[in-house]
């Protein structure tokens, strides 16, 4: 267990830039020598200039609510998309560890609109590629077909 940290002006700083790149306070209040989650609670109902600077340092970090961070990125939905382009199914696409889960993927497309049309897209993309490539078996069995003129 923790000892109990003191607040300081150091310690701030590291705090508010964790929220700044988009790490929730339970990330960094892993951290050896961060201060519990609890005790950085009770700094924020005590200091109002702090609590001021910590809701700035998570908008800026894209942390819009309480709760854990989402991890929605526009480079992770980007990913996403090119995978999915190239037909990669979405159950496989998210076992890799660097992917988020199928579910969370699922939220965003709630969540976000945009996100939800790109991978829209993206599925159309890939059923259309896929119905070229059989198109093309199709017609090297059947070079005489009239349709191949």
């Amino acid at each position: 267990m923790k000892p109990r940290a003191t607040f300081t002006h150091q310690i701030a700083v590291r705090i508010l830039n964790g929220l700044a790149s988009g790490q929730g306070l339970r990330v960094i209040c892993r951290g050896a020598d961060m201060p519990t989650r609890p005790s950085v609670m009770r700094w924020l109902a005590a200091r109002p200039d702090f609590a001021r600077l910590a809701a700035e340092a998570r908008a800026v970090g894209g942390l819009s609510g309480p709760g854990r961070p989402s991890g929605h990125s526009a480079g992770l939905v980007d990913q996403i998309y090119d995978r999915l382009c190239a037909g990669e199914p979405l159950r496989t696409l998210c076992r890799d560890p660097a992917m988020p889960a199928r579910s969370t993927v699922h939220t965003w497309s709630r969540r976000h609109p945009a996100t939800a049309e790109a991978l829209t897209l993206a599925r159309d993309i890939a059923q259309w590629a896929a119905a070229e490539q059989q198109w093309e078996a199709w017609q090297a069995q059947d070079p005489q077909s009239p349709l191949n003129k």
